[in-house]
């Protein structure tokens, strides 16, 4: 049988090179892979809270970028992120040291800096950033076509600094910044509208990936908590990654719990299109929570809707039938639902 002719075009080639290059998959093994990134870091004096947010079209971003201590400082580690820069920045501002004087020690020692992008934050609010000549330059390298952007730089200020790579323009970390700094909810929701506020203005020019909130707190002497890590979310590989970012970070904060006693109070007080609207919006955050289901079923109970009651009680039950059983059998919300033969099978012992 006669060979057949292979022809590759270069790219195709490169690829291939690529991939079997020694640690090609193995990222301890190799070089990090290039997290093209914006990102924010935060000190509240209010809460002596430390935060880091962050957004890349790279997988894993927000395992990779953010470092924090409380009571000490936080650290964005991009581009070809070091991850070494994290605990070495830590371990210098714990000495003393300013943000400054931190990053000047570590991308002094790194003969890679010029592929880093580094922001180091400390407890008294001071921040300092360092973006590496090949950050910048490759920016406009024709060369380099996956990772061409038109800007790599940062935007700080008192408390705070947005800094990015590969990004659409300088307005992206400029408007990040504004929303932070106008921001009136808890540090996570802050460091959330800052990132939301970046992408609105273009973000990383290659899209969206992966995304993370770290937000550390000193624990209090007097609380029983063992948290210092209050946030602590990522979305390694998803489509929308702040939407799932903003879903988790909502769940982390209690919305649905919060959601899901308003409704009971609305409908107390006969307001039960809003109480369904509000558990609707619970199950939405929480669609896994048979707590949930539940709720929204006696909501369902209380406006005089049996059938879509019955619907998702049965998903509730199904999944947990111990927990929900006995309890919608015995639960004075469900008692007008008695006298339905459905509603007997399902609750039956």
């Amino acid at each position: 049988m006669p060979h057949g002719r292979v022809t590759l075009s270069l790219a195709a080639l490169t690829a291939l090179l690529w991939m079997a290059r020694p640690g090609a998959f193995a990222p301890s093994d190799g070089p990090d892979p290039w997290f093209g990134t914006f990102s924010i870091i935060a000190f509240d004096p209010a809460t002596q809270e430390l935060g880091v947010g962050v957004q890349s079209r790279a997988f894993g971003a927000g395992a990779a970028v953010p470092y924090a201590k409380p009571g000490v400082g936080a650290v964005a580690t991009q581009a070809s992120a070091n991850r070494q820069y994290g605990p070495k920045a830590i371990a210098l501002l714990e000495q003393g040291l300013s943000p400054a004087e931190v990053v000047q020690r570590i991308t002094d020692e790194d003969p890679g800096r010029d592929t880093r992008q580094v922001a180091v934050i400390d407890a008294k609010g001071r921040s300092a950033v360092y973006t590496g000549k090949r950050v910048i330059d490759r920016n406009n390298d024709p060369k380099d076509l996956v990772h061409l952007g038109g800007f790599a730089g940062h935007a700080s200020g008192l408390n705070f600094s947005a800094q990015g790579n590969t990004l659409a323009s300088e307005a992206v970390v400029q408007v990040m910044a504004a929303a932070y700094q106008r921001g009136t909810g808890t540090m996570a929701e802050r460091l959330m509208d800052a990132l939301d506020a970046g992408q609105a203005q273009g973000g990383d020019t290659r899209g969206m990936q992966s995304a993370g909130i770290l937000v550390v707190k000193p624990l209090d002497p007097k609380s029983e908590s063992t948290v210092e890590r209050i946030v602590d979310i990522r979305v390694d590989d998803h489509e929308e990654p702040f939407k799932e970012l903003r879903r988790l970070l909502q769940m982390t904060l209690g919305v649905p719990q919060r959601l899901t006693a308003r409704a009971a109070d609305l409908a107390k007080a006969g307001r039960h299109a809003e109480a369904i609207a509000d558990m609707q919006k619970a199950l939405a955050i929480n669609p896994r929570s048979e707590a949930a289901m539940y709720a929204l079923a006696q909501r369902y109970a209380q406006a005089g809707q049996p059938a879509a009651a019955i619907a998702q009680l049965t998903l509730a039950i199904t999944r947990q039938p111990k927990q929900w059983k006995a309890q919608a059998a015995a639960d004075p919300i469900f008692a007008p639902l008695r006298g339905d033969a459905a509603f007997r099978a399902l609750v039956a012992p």
